[in-house]
């Protein structure tokens, strides 16, 4: 049945270009909060977020990141801009700059008809620097290293603000990231392993989109990853503030100095999770020990990790793995996974299924 003229197609129903015009119309909306003459807009990526750069007549860059709804709160997003401005006051290490809008706030809110809610926005100055991927060599996986563990050691000396609220990492579903958010008080967020609810909707969630067997593998995967939780314990040598998401999408090099972006997931994780982010993305390579060693060899350059805790580097990645594939499973009516998700969560599964028989011998 035809659209009826005149009215016009929902919002999560659109194709990727049709969400992106309507969003593109946001975005010039919110760039009226902000004293810069824009001269023109360039999308980059249209995922959880959705990002644009934005080009000045002047040679000026900035990057306008538009939040997916109710996944964060104007004070999570808020939290965020506090850790980014204390790093960049504190450290010399490359993050983004967040702009505050005329009115000197470091995000604004907006909407336009085309899209059913509002929308929390953040623009941050331009940072040049080139992505290496495939040509990531063992002396940038080394620099990498050591960036990962200067950012985990400010997050343990950062003080909070009143008001500052980041989550915990390892929430399987997109219901427990939504509540981490909110932010249920920093005692749980650095107590609480089990979530006995987030674990039980995964496992239904990949029993009923998948196979019973893939849920019961699900299930034992869990299990394993909150024993090896309990087992590191949240001490502070082992769980604090982390980026959370340093995969070589969100990391890059000028001369020769990593760069990093995209702190949307930073929060309280295991600093084994943190280093488990970026491998997990490297794991694939016929490289992937040397890069592996490089990675491990500078962050120890900076901050201790003993090979008692290196030893369970693999169940964490497992936790990613996991994550990646809930979230996959979630998001499989977006425009950028329709097409590609149901091949690539059958491929993750059987590496954790490899995983999971793996422990048993």
């Amino acid at each position: 049945m035809s659209q009826p003229e005149g009215r016009m197609k929902p919002f999560e129903s659109m194709t990727h270009a049709g969400q992106l015009r309507c969003l593109s119309r946001l975005a010039v909306k919110a760039l009226t909060a902000y004293d810069i003459p824009v001269s023109n807009l360039t999308a980059l990526q249209h995922e959880d977020n959705t990002t644009f750069r934005v080009d000045l007549a002047t040679g000026e860059r900035y990057v306008l990141r538009i939040h997916r709804p109710a996944l964060r709160t104007v004070e999570s997003v808020r939290s965020e801009m506090m850790w980014l401005a204390a790093l960049r006051r504190e450290t010399d290490l490359v993050v983004p700059e967040p702009l505050p809008t005329r009115d000197g706030n470091l995000l604004t809110v907006t909407s336009v008809a085309e899209i059913p809610e509002p929308r929390i926005c953040v623009l941050f100055r331009w940072i040049p620097g080139r992505f290496l991927d495939a040509r990531l060599t063992p002396s940038h996986l080394e620099r990498v290293g050591a960036f990962m563990a200067s950012v985990e050691l400010h997050g343990a000396q950062f003080r909070p603000p009143m008001g500052f609220v980041r989550g915990r990492l390892d929430n399987l579903t997109d219901k427990a990231r939504r509540t981490a958010a909110r932010g249920a008080g920093q005692a749980l967020v650095r107590q609480q392993i089990d979530n006995p609810a987030d674990e039980m909707a995964a496992i239904r969630l990949v029993t009923e989109i998948c196979s019973p067997e893939a849920g019961a593998c699900v299930a034992t995967l869990i299990r394993k990853i909150r024993d090896v939780q309990q087992i590191v314990g949240q001490k502070p040598e082992t769980f604090g503030l982390i980026h959370g998401d340093l995969h070589q999408g969100n990391y890059f090099f000028h001369q020769g100095q990593v760069r990093a972006i995209d702190f949307d997931d930073c929060g309280y994780g295991y600093y084994l999770y943190d280093i488990a982010v970026t491998l997990s993305e490297v794991n694939w390579r016929e490289s992937t020990p040397a890069l592996q060693k490089s990675f491990l060899a500078g962050y120890r350059s900076v901050r201790v990790l003993s090979s008692e805790h290196e030893r369970h580097l693999d169940t964490f990645i497992a936790l990613r793995d996991l994550q990646l594939i809930i979230r996959k499973i979630e998001m499989r009516n977006h425009p950028a996974f329709r097409d590609g998700w149901a091949s690539s969560v059958k491929e993750m599964l059987q590496d954790v299924k490899k995983f999971v028989e793996r422990q048993k011998t």
